[in-house]
């Protein structure tokens, strides 16, 4: 097989300062044993060094895997990504200045691959315009080695884009589960194609080379055409991994399961159902936005409990949507999450941004850390704490229906509900509506210009975004105004001449 390589001769392609993308979602289609392999390599001889490394989506378990074991000072001088997925390494560099950090949307990075696969220099958009994308507050950057502007604004007829450069790729390192002997890849085994298609264009449009790990080697008689994704013209080596129940993961959290693959459906999942605390009364009020036959994405934490509730309150045929590329079925969470069963399809990760874009979703459920007077949220960073915006400016921006979700402080909240009533036994610590967000991950200045619906929902109020602050909406039944709304906010919001209570049928 002339595209058959050992690890050791595919690292041997990388040369020190190439500009190398690399696929995945969590730990889907991520061909970690290349990554463990290429930082064991510069541990050992130093190469490759110096490289650009684009990811679109988070890549790792969130922990102590995935990108984080090829993450050292003087392997990686700089980094663009949507998502940290908690590489406290990188993240670390990232602090001490010793990586040039860029954080990008999701969907700028899927479509930033497609740009350089047409061989076009720039990706044009809307996407992250009056956010920390926009060179008028950072340009994306992270930290103060990121000098470069690797974004700029512009005005075409009138209005205003931001216009993101597309680099010229080297180096591409994707998955797939199968290969034959032209390098035809199939992805039988994936949770979802992701980006994997994306980058290997992306590459060799640029004349490049592509790096695909995989499972098994077979014979092309063997392989339908249907079923490869990555064809063997796109494809420069394959590295067959040696140890896949380690190094080749379905998830995170399984090695490899067909119903995740999207072989087989089953009718023994389900949204598991929620205790009558805070995060389900949050859920139970979110979910009075949702209609029949809605198309829509959630946010994790919060927000997914909204699905449970819609299930028991009888709303049905939502079709729930998961940023990785998948419609339909039932996302999944936690060591699973960017997976789902019993999904209708699995787009390619830009396909699935483009949808998103294009205003496709009937509304959205998201979490919130950080509000400020204005409306402004901040999701994204926290001090010391890099998480990145993943795919978060993308939604807010294109959707025009959008339900914040979260509870109104943090940090050792204690509820109750008693006799239909909301009982606050314990305030959190942490008040999140402040005087100022450490960064703006959701505009409500371009919200506003675009006239979106956005609400806040939180255990014991509603907020809706008003012309120039928050407007209280609704109480909770059982809580003071002012005790356990007003005081716990760093800054005054407009009440409504039409205050309401909120149905009290949530707290029973």
């Amino acid at each position: 097989m002339r595209k058959l390589f050992t690890y050791d001769e595919a690292i041997k392609l990388i040369n020190d300062g190439d500009t190398v993308a690399v696929s995945g979602f969590m730990l889907a289609t991520a061909a970690r044993e290349m990554m463990v392999k290429i930082g064991e390599n510069f541990k050992k001889v130093g190469h490759p060094r110096n490289i650009t490394l684009y990811q679109g989506a988070g890549i790792g378990n969130n922990n102590d895997q995935g990108v984080c074991e090829m993450t050292y000072k003087g392997l990686i001088k700089r980094y663009v990504t949507a998502h940290f997925a908690n590489n406290r390494a990188m993240i670390d560099l990232a602090l001490k200045n010793e990586i040039e950090a860029y954080n990008f949307p999701q969907g700028v990075i899927a479509h930033i691959y497609r740009q350089a696969s047409a061989n076009k220099p720039f990706e044009i958009s809307k996407i992250g315009l009056n956010t920390y994308c926009d060179p008028r507050i950072r340009g994306g950057k992270v930290n103060d080695a990121a000098k470069d502007n690797l974004v700029d604004l512009i005005e075409i007829d009138g209005e205003e884009y931001l216009k993101y450069k597309v680099p010229k790729f080297d180096i591409g390192i994707i998955r797939g589960t199968t290969s034959d002997e032209f390098g035809n890849i199939t992805m039988e085994e994936e949770s979802s194609i992701i980006d994997s298609l994306d980058v290997a264009m992306a590459v060799k449009a640029s004349g490049g080379k592509v790096i695909v790990q995989v499972k098994n080697i077979v014979s092309s008689s063997s392989i339908d055409r249907r079923d490869v994704v990555v064809p063997g013209v796109f494809v420069d080596a394959v590295v067959k991994s040696e140890n896949p129940e380690e190094f080749h993961r379905q998830t995170p959290g399984t090695y490899y399961d067909p119903i995740i693959a999207g072989k087989y459906k089953s009718d023994n999942f389900g949204f598991p159902k929620l205790e009558l605390d805070e995060r389900k009364i949050i859920a139970r009020r979110a979910a009075k936005e949702l209609s029949d036959d809605s198309v829509v994405n959630l946010g994790i934490g919060i927000p997914e409990g909204v699905a449970s509730v819609a299930k028991e309150e009888g709303i049905e045929n939502i079709v729930l949507t998961v940023e990785s590329g998948l419609i339909g079925g039932i996302p999944l969470g936690r060591s699973n999450f960017g997976s789902a069963v019993n999904a209708w399809a699995g787009l390619p990760m830009a396909s699935q941004f483009d949808f998103y874009n294009s205003g496709g979703l009937d509304r959205t459920f998201l979490g919130f850390a950080e509000i400020d007077p204005s409306g402004n949220i901040n999701v994204s960073r926290f001090g010391d704490r890099i998480g990145g915006c993943g795919g978060f400016i993308d939604i807010t921006q294109s959707t025009k229906n959008i339900v914040f979700c979260g509870t109104m402080t943090a940090g050792g909240l204690k509820t109750r509900v008693e006799n239909g009533n909301l009982i606050i036994e314990k305030e959190g610590s942490k008040k999140k509506f402040l005087s100022s967000v450490e960064e703006v991950t959701f505009s409500a200045k371009q919200s506003r210009e675009i006239g979106q619906n956005v609400i806040f929902v939180t255990e014991r109020c509603v907020f809706k975004l008003g012309e120039n602050t928050l407007i209280l909406t609704e109480i909770a039944p059982g809580v003071d105004i002012n005790k356990d709304i007003l005081e716990q906010m760093e800054f005054e919001v407009e009440i409504s001449s039409d205050l309401k209570i909120m149905d009290k049928s949530i707290f029973e």
